[in-house]
């Protein structure tokens, strides 16, 4: 139930960050706003205030803004979205966007403040530095490690019964047991298990290994100033990561005719966020801030449906200053809706299939 409702809370809360941004900066434009809703209908009950219906519907996720002339209606009126300047058209399309920039600048913030878990090297003021750990960064394919089942993120608490707060001294360790088994104990999302693994030489390399690269962790708090500056420059670097990974997922679907094991729906990001509620709850903000910033990219991405889509109609419009036909407009975002629909079906049955002893598990505990 946990991980149910940290599901519902945070795609809600990115969702309706989301439209906030279109309704809110629609009304400052003098564009009429019809309803504002807080999840999706069937309606519950609502409440007119003014000119705007706003309403509280019995699907708690997201919601939504029904702005008058969005589909291309009333364009002689002034205060419908149709009948508006290009540059005010764009600006409304593009702030929920920004919301949902805004807000994982916010979360990464508060996180930097209260401390969330940051690698560490010579540069790393120490004297903030807590909760120093060694994290696995990295294992390589059918290497020891990887065949015994270690997995990136995992938390190394023991090497052979002994505590270890730096790789250099796990590296240590390893190289002096080069030749017996190993016994590593790792903290994987709150769940302590252990492994029994014995370095093997792999092809490429001139000694035998684990097959595992590691990270030096911490957890540093900033004061306020500073946390705002790196929630700041955090956000951007995010922004960029996130670009470049979708980027090679596009590149790769064209290319290859496949779609990236990464990509996952609604259901892995359940799956995942029920792993991040037990790490704790700064964790969840972090998981919060980037899963915001993914879906500000989503949106932006120039294809039919999308606010990029309907963004990049407005721009051609203003360069040729022609109009599409409305109804040509509409089959074109319907068409683009559609193969949302399906992509989104199929990633989903995907991920059913990559999380299934995760649901089994799942519907156990709550049976």
């Amino acid at each position: 139930m946990t991980t149910i409702i940290a599901f519902v809370l945070i795609l809600g809360v990115l969702i309706l960050v989301h439209e906030l941004g279109h309704f809110i900066t629609a009304r400052k434009m003098g564009v009429d706003v019809e309803e504002f809703g807080i999840g999706f209908p069937p309606k519950m009950f609502s409440v007119k205030k003014g000119d705007v219906v706003y309403s509280i519907n019995w699907i708690p996720i997201g919601g939504f803004v029904k702005i008058r002339g969005e589909s291309g209606g009333d364009a002689d009126d002034p205060k419908s979205f149709a009948g508006q300047m290009a540059w005010k058209k764009s600006l409304i399309l593009s702030a929920g966007v920004l919301m949902n920039f805004f807000l994982a600048f916010v979360l990464l913030s508060i996180g930097f403040f209260f401390g969330l878990p940051q690698s560490i090297n010579q540069d790393t003021p120490m004297d903030r530095v807590s909760d120093r750990a060694v994290v696995i960064a990295e294992v390589l394919e059918e290497s020891p490690a990887d065949l015994v089942g270690i997995e990136m993120g995992d938390k190394i608490l023991t090497i052979n019964d002994q505590n270890f707060l730096d790789s250099d001294a796990v590296y240590e360790e390893v190289v002096e047991n080069i030749d017996s088994e190993i016994i590593i104990l790792v903290d994987r999302r709150g769940e302590q298990i252990e492994f029994k693994v014995t370095p093997a030489q792999l092809e490429g390399y001139d000694h035998q290994l684990l097959g595992i690269s590691m990270l030096d962790t911490g957890v540093i708090k900033y004061n306020i100033f500073e946390s705002i500056w790196r929630g700041l420059s955090t956000t951007g670097i995010l922004i960029w990561r996130v670009l470049e990974a979708f980027g090679l997922i596009i590149a790769s679907l064209f290319t290859g005719g496949e779609l990236a094991n990464e990509v996952s729906g609604p259901v892995g990001v359940a799956v995942i966020t029920g792993q991040v509620v037990k790490m704790g709850w700064l964790q969840v903000l972090q998981f919060a801030a980037i899963l915001s910033i993914n879906l500000g990219i989503i949106n932006i991405l120039p294809f039919p449906a999308l606010d990029g889509g309907r963004l990049l109609f407005i721009l051609a419009e203003a360069a040729t200053r022609k109009k599409l036909s409305e109804k040509i407009e509409n089959i074109i975002h319907n068409s683009g809706f559609i193969l949302l629909l399906v992509l989104l079906v199929f990633v989903t049955f995907r991920d059913i299939s990559k999380y299934s002893s995760n649901i089994l598990d799942f519907f156990k505990n709550l049976i």
